[in-house]
């Protein structure tokens, strides 16, 4: 076994290999002693200095591990922006063209012309019910509206409800002013630290959207793409299970004309943002990779067997994750990519990430990261104990040595950093916000998961895999910040 322990430099993490993922111990580890395990060379592996023994990317692998939630389909529209533009391109024009139902997924909820603009969109769809004598059904759920609700108010685990009454608290329309409009409002939140990071639309049960924007004022860079296709009714599965809507059934029972064209290629109305790219792309091998929030009262650092082992002649604590299909495919990804990584990600705290990126490097993979120097700071100290630019600091001064080029970018020292018109505010993004990583040119992960140590310890996220080569061009053509595939070539 190999030891790199990454994080040195605040002596709260040590990271063990181990030669098997989590999920892939515990289904054989019934069958096998610790030695056949660690042998195993048919198992994927973390990280192994012989470049040719490495194993590549596993479809049948992630197909068992996301439970069977792997299928074709298609991708319909990609945009990027500010949370504001991707709503006001994508979502909102989406969910005025709806005719029966709409579920909206958010983490945070806070005032914001992108609220507002829900808000409006809300009584345009109301009014298009009524004229058809039709009732619309929206579901929207989220996680936060502040820290101090966080803090005080966790709900329940089957959610808080909101009544009609409360509705223009939180920014939505009256009951009286959408009449056509069937509407129900849900809130978890787990204390201390379970917050419901995952982000999606669906539309007529036909649509899909997937953002890592939240509804609320931070105009941060963001990336959206909608589907159709298995990857709805997995999606919906996913939503009626952890939700539990009375109100939502099955996705196999749920029938409805399929208008799949009119909501997909809905447009921007004012004409004063620009219009998502249209894919004109095939069906694609797409998985959906749900990661449930997992329970605690300390962060990773402070618990006990940790804190111990930074003690003189005490055993090391190795580091682990749960493993769910989002965590397990996300280490399948990174431990088999054979020349490029590409990843935007707002922060990377996480160790095991830290670890899977010098070992790729070690085995001569091309490594591009774009970041932030500083954002959500606080909480990075409170759930990691460390901050982005010290972990990056150590990454590059571990593997000066090593084969693969790594190269770093933060985007508010950078694009984020220029200076912008008073029209251009609300569209132009100072931060970076997107989730993507891109293996070897091929394969594309976005959705809500960060690769920080709350995303992969406490909150839950839901991220999707798309395996398309021209998928990845496309966004790589939306990137206007840098040649970010030029490792792909």
């Amino acid at each position: 076994m190999q030891r790199f322990g990454l994080l040195t430099h605040s002596q709260y993490y040590y990271y063990e290999h181990s030669h098997l993922p989590v999920a892939a111990m515990l289904l054989k580890a019934v069958h096998m002693s610790p030695s056949t395990m660690e042998d195993d060379s048919t198992m994927p592996l973390v990280a192994r200095s012989s470049p040719q023994a490495f194993p590549g990317f596993d479809s049948d692998y992630v197909r068992e591990v996301s439970e069977g939630r792997r299928a074709l389909s298609t991708p319909l529209l990609m945009t990027t922006g500010t949370g504001y533009s991707i709503y006001k391109s994508l979502i909102i024009p989406s969910i005025i063209a709806a005719n029966s139902e709409v579920i909206l997924v958010t983490c945070f909820w806070a005032p914001s012309v992108t609220r507002d603009a829900i808000n409006q969109a809300l009584k345009e769809l109301s009014a298009k019910a009524m004229a058809t004598g039709s009732k619309i059904s929206v579901q929207i759920c989220f996680s936060s509206s502040s820290l101090a609700q966080n803090m005080l108010l966790p709900t329940p685990k089957s959610g808080q409800r909101y009544a009609p009454a409360a509705w223009t608290k939180l920014g939505l329309p009256e009951q009286r002013e959408i009449p056509g409009l069937n509407l129900r409002v849900i809130r978890k939140f787990f204390w201390p630290f379970g917050m419901i990071h995952s982000k999606y639309v669906i539309v007529d049960r036909r649509l899909a959207i997937f953002p890592s924007c939240n509804v609320s004022w931070e105009r941060w860079y963001e990336v959206a793409v909608s589907m159709k296709g298995p990857v709805v009714d997995h999606l919906v599965s996913f939503h009626r299970d952890f939700w539990s809507d009375e109100h939502i059934s099955p996705a196999s029972d749920y029938h409805t004309e399929d208008n799949t064209t009119d909501i997909a290629f809905a447009g921007n109305a004012d004409g004063t943002i620009h219009d998502p790219a249209r894919l004109d792309a095939d069906a694609v091998p797409t998985t959906l990779l749900p990661s449930p929030h997992s329970p605690t009262l300390l962060p990773g650092y402070l618990r006990p067997r940790v804190v111990i082992s930074h003690c003189p002649c005490a055993p090391e604590a190795p580091s682990s994750y749960s493993p769910t299909p989002l965590l397990t495919t996300t280490h399948h990804l990174l431990s088999t990519a054979s020349s490029s990584i590409t990843m935007l990600t707002p922060n990377v705290t996480e160790p095991i990430v830290l670890d899977l990126l010098w070992a790729a490097l070690e085995r001569g993979v091309n490594v591009c990261l774009w970041t932030n120097s500083n954002l959500m700071t606080t909480e990075q100290l409170v759930t990691a104990g460390t901050t982005t630019p010290r972990c990056i600091q150590t990454l590059k001064s571990q593997s000066r040595n090593l084969r693969g080029r790594l190269e770093v970018f933060y985007f508010d020292d950078g694009p984020g950093a220029r200076r912008i018109s008073a029209d251009e505010l609300e569209v132009t993004p100072i931060k970076l916000h997107a989730k993507v990583t891109i293996i070897d040119g091929e394969k594309m992960m976005i959705g809500s998961g960060n690769m920080d140590v709350a995303s992969w310890r406490t909150s839950q996220e839901l991220g999707v895999l798309l395996e398309s080569m021209e998928l990845v061009q496309k966004f790589g053509k939306q990137w206007k910040y840098s040649d970010l595939l030029k490792d792909t070539d």
